[in-house]
């Protein structure tokens, strides 16, 4: 996990202390530290949300940065309810676990037991739905048009998925399926005869008490919403909002909303028997020391984590979809909790970018097929009021943010990019090294 050498171990044997007595753990050290620690991302404007660091059943700290809603003015809280994204899927797994229990449901079972009729639904089975290994396109959404007669729908995205070609072979191989847990949604409702949300409410939420988790529907109240944002793609300053999201379509995989305080909870009843039996737990999860999930969407980016050998848990949810860090920021918050001392972070945002030295970098660019998650271009490096900017085909994706050295950050696609100056008459070598995705640096070739 990234662990590193002590220094917290004074804050540690407080909280341990307190717990012991039932009190609420005093954090004031350890608020400093986290405080100092996210600094750096507050000030390149890539943090805001709320995080907790649970201790057992205790909160230990909880704390919310930046704002809810930035047009207003409101600041985020703990009690700010955040589209939680892909960590959905971990509440539908609960959810087919109950199902199974109740003898409702077949984790072995084909998909044509379900829905008959779907191609290939011989051969795919719920647990490979699951698992991610059915082969079903990551499809999550269908194009919006706000003059249609009728709105898009979870059975609208289950047709287009039965219609559109798998992308290998059930079981041969695994790949990440956001249209593999639409088709579980819309299983659940055909073993249940009930909308997606409302079995999960009756069999998940209400008995472990989640109040503030629910699905969101399009048009949804949604109370003490965090809105979300996401980092100026024209400018190294300031944000945006985050692009229109149609939650029809989300049921399974990213439709809910949640808090700090109710993923604590759920994460505490791990392995438990509620609201299923302890062997159903191992089996949907196998034990491990830690148990971690990362979910992203437009304008957020969340992530929880339980460290069982400690009884710790971390959940950190952000309003701000260039907050790809989250997974480190979770790790290090974790680290702290454990009193262990982290790094600060090393990027800065008061860099002034060198004018003459950037201007050789204007131009556009390609890399090798596969080698970076968001393609492979032709990239554009173009100059925008004093900024330099990354288009992906034409369109501007990320401003880049002067680290030194030559070396920028790009904030929406929390990558790393470096340029090496050349010779007089030469061009300058330059790659990106997408900081999520891998510690290798991949050259991008320029093109005329």
């Amino acid at each position: 996990m990234g662990v590193r050498a002590a220094v917290l171990v004074a804050a540690v044997l407080l909280a341990s202390s307190a717990a012991a007595a039932g009190k609420s753990a005093p954090h004031s050290l350890l608020e400093t530290r986290i405080d100092a620690y996210l600094e750096p991302y507050q000030t390149l404007e890539l943090f805001q949300g709320a995080v907790l660091i649970g201790r057992g059943e205790q909160v230990a700290f909880q704390k919310g940065y930046g704002y809810a809603n930035v047009e207003l003015g409101v600041r985020n809280t703990p009690a700010q309810a955040f589209r939680v994204a892909s960590l959905t899927k971990v509440f539908t797994e609960v959810l087919l676990g109950c199902l199974v229990e109740q003898g409702r449901l077949d984790l072995g079972a084909p998909l044509s037991r379900y829905l008959p009729g779907f191609p290939n639904g011989d051969s795919i089975t719920i647990d490979m739905l699951r698992l991610h290994r059915a082969g079903i396109p990551s499809l999550n959404s269908i194009p919006f048009d706000e003059e249609a007669s009728q709105p898009n729908t979870l059975d609208s995205l289950v047709r287009k998925i039965a219609r559109t070609p798998l992308d290998f072979p059930p079981g041969s191989r695994k790949r990440y399926s956001n249209g593999g847990y639409a088709v579980l949604a819309k299983v659940i409702e055909k073993v249940t005869g009930e909308p997606y949300s409302t079995a999960l409410a009756d069999l998940v939420l209400k008995p472990l008490g989640l109040a503030e988790t629910y699905e969101e529907g399009d048009g949804t109240l949604v109370r003490n919403r965090a809105y979300g944002y996401t980092a100026n793609a024209r400018s190294r300053h300031g944000l945006e909002v985050a692009p229109f999201q149609q939650m029809a379509t989300k049921s399974g995989g990213g439709s809910l909303v949640s808090t700090v305080g109710d993923l604590h909870r759920f994460l505490r009843a791990m392995y438990t028997d509620r609201p299923i039996r302890a062997d159903t737990w191992r089996r949907l999860f196998p034990p491990d020391s830690v148990f971690s999930y990362q979910g992203r969407s437009p304008g957020f980016n969340v992530y929880m984590v339980r460290d069982f050998t400690h009884e710790i848990d971390v959940v950190v949810l952000c309003n701000n979809y260039a907050a790809g860090m989250v997974g480190d920021v979770a790790t290090d918050l974790l680290a702290m909790a454990n009193g262990r001392d982290v790094a600060k972070p090393h990027w800065r945002a008061d860099v002034r970018t060198d004018s003459l030295r950037a201007e050789p970098l204007v131009g556009r660019y390609k890399a090798a097929p596969g080698a970076l998650p968001y393609g492979e271009g032709p990239f554009a490096i173009r100059r925008y009021a004093g900024d330099l900017v990354l288009e992906l085909d034409g369109r501007p994706v990320d401003a880049l943010v002067p680290q030194g050295d030559d070396t920028y950050l790009l904030r929406n696609l929390w990558s790393e990019m470096r340029f090496v100056p050349a010779p007089a008459g030469q061009q300058p070598s330059v790659s990106i090294r997408p900081l999520w995705f891998t510690t290798e640096p991949k050259p991008l070739e320029r093109l005329p």
